[in-house]
């Protein structure tokens, strides 16, 4: 069963995922950890990605997960699961 944390937006209840993985690590070091493996640098990344090297900083350094839109395209440039980026699955080592 996933842990999720729950936040009222407006009295709605909305799921969201944990900020840390089964590990302990956030989701900007799991995506630095999987970029790095990947081979690519921030500026290599963000360009596969459509977005600015600051974008992809912001997101490495901070716990906040990038749009919705982008996961997909995060995940497949990475050779992952969405739930294996945002921490909800383990990734398989390499």
């Amino acid at each position: 069963m996933v842990k999720t944390a729950t936040v009222l937006d407006q009295g709605t209840a909305m799921k969201h995922p944990p900020k840390t993985s089964h590990n302990g690590e956030t989701f900007g070091q799991r995506m630095a950890r999987l970029r790095n493996a990947a081979g690519y640098s921030q500026r290599e990344f963000a360009e596969e990605l459509g977005i600015s090297q600051r974008m992809v900083a912001y997101y490495e350094a901070q716990s906040q997960y990038p749009p919705a839109h982008l996961l997909p395209i995060v995940a497949k440039a990475l050779g992952v699961s969405a739930d294996q980026i945002l921490g909800l699955e383990p990734v398989p080592k390499r």
